[in-house]
């Protein structure tokens, strides 16, 4: 008489075990599209968000850098530009004679050389930001733009250009012409306060904006590890029911064979 085999165990018995461990393994709800379709769009969609809010704040601090530099570079501009205005007065004073303002004004016109030394050679990867070559730099945040407006810092462009302090007329003109400048200088100096407080701002709203995007995603995609484990907990109770069914249907059917053997 042939003797049936029995059956082994069925392996789907742990088929809701899987993606629960996955889950906690992971820390993610939906770990392939199968789990949630709807949901995985939604976080597709909530994951480009997040990325272009992190490229924009990425923008935005290079543009605050750049301006940090160009502000940096304008102090030792400016302290030329009072260090220009000293010499005009001092080259007016009746007690120097001929030599003492030629002195005076060779440091005069080695002061203007630093000036466009520095204008010319401030640059943030790169660009020339004091020097005229590049007017704005357009700063992309995203939904929006920031434009940073580059002044011309050079001797030419601060109308400085060509002064000098030779004799008594000249140097009272070069001083009418610096005290000028010097309010203009300040003035455009302003703006990179401005700027840059405009960028920061920006940068604060984007991580505010960054932010709630990520608890979105992490609503519908991270694992409610409480759930998890509850539900983990009841498959593990399930599987054991299982392969103790299982185990007590072997046992029965061994009784019979031995009844026939």
């Amino acid at each position: 008489m042939a003797i049936e085999t029995f059956p082994p165990i069925s392996p789907n018995y742990n088929s809701g075990l899987s993606p629960v461990s996955q889950s906690l393994a992971s820390g993610q709800r939906i770990n392939q599209t199968a789990d949630d379709p709807a949901g995985q769009a939604v976080v597709t969609a909530l994951s480009t968000q997040v990325n272009q809010q992190d490229a924009a704040t990425q923008n935005a601090l290079q543009g605050v850098n750049a301006i940090q530099i160009a502000d940096g570079a304008s102090e030792g501009i400016n302290a030329h530009l009072q260090r220009l205005n000293e010499l005009a007065i001092q080259s007016q004073n009746g007690t120097l004679n001929a030599a003492d303002r030629q002195a005076l004004n060779t440091e005069f016109q080695t002061t203007l050389k630093s000036i466009d030394q520095i204008a010319q050679t401030t640059n943030y990867n790169g660009i020339n930001l004091l020097d005229n070559q590049n007017t704005s730099l357009n700063i992309h945040l995203g939904e929006g733009n920031s434009t940073l407006n580059l002044p011309d810092f050079t001797s030419s462009g601060l109308g400085i250009s060509g002064l000098d302090i030779s004799n008594p007329a000249n140097a009272a003109n070069a001083l009418q012409t610096l005290s000028q400048t010097i309010d203009q200088f300040s003035q455009a100096r302003g703006q990179f306060g401005a700027q840059q407080n405009g960028l920061t701002s920006a940068i604060d709203n984007l991580a505010t904006q960054n932010l709630n995007t990520l608890a979105s995603r992490s609503q519908i995609n991270d694992t409610d590890f409480a759930r998890a484990f509850a539900e983990q907990s009841r498959q593990q109770l399930l599987e054991q029911a299982n392969v103790a069914l299982q185990a007590q249907s072997n046992v029965d059917k061994s009784r019979v064979l031995q009844l026939l053997a």
